[in-house]
């Protein structure tokens, strides 16, 4: 599947569900290209959990094995507001 045509999908709440599961934490799922092939689309999804045993290689959209990307110990953006100032943990 070529990235423009999985970008238009997946905000899509039933493939969160497949790839997340059980999962419930904060996590970012976008689009990204596979470093061997600029064409095929996958999924990238960044959780703050370091397992990351739980989260599929790949999913099916439309029909098709989708790749996941899955990266770990990531934390969420913290919203700020103009002239205050958040320290974030380390």
């Amino acid at each position: 599947m070529d990235v423009t045509h999985l970008a238009r999908l997946v905000s899509r709440a039933d493939i969160h569900k497949r790839v997340l599961g059980r999962y419930a934490g904060p996590y970012s799922l976008g689009v990204t290209v596979l470093k061997d092939n600029n064409q095929d689309a996958a999924l990238r999804l960044r959780v703050e959990s370091s397992d990351l045993s739980e989260f599929p290689s790949e999913v099916e959209v439309e029909g098709e094995k989708i790749p996941v990307v899955v990266d770990g110990d990531w934390s969420a953006p913290v919203p700020q507001m103009a002239g205050v100032t958040t320290q974030l943990k380390s």
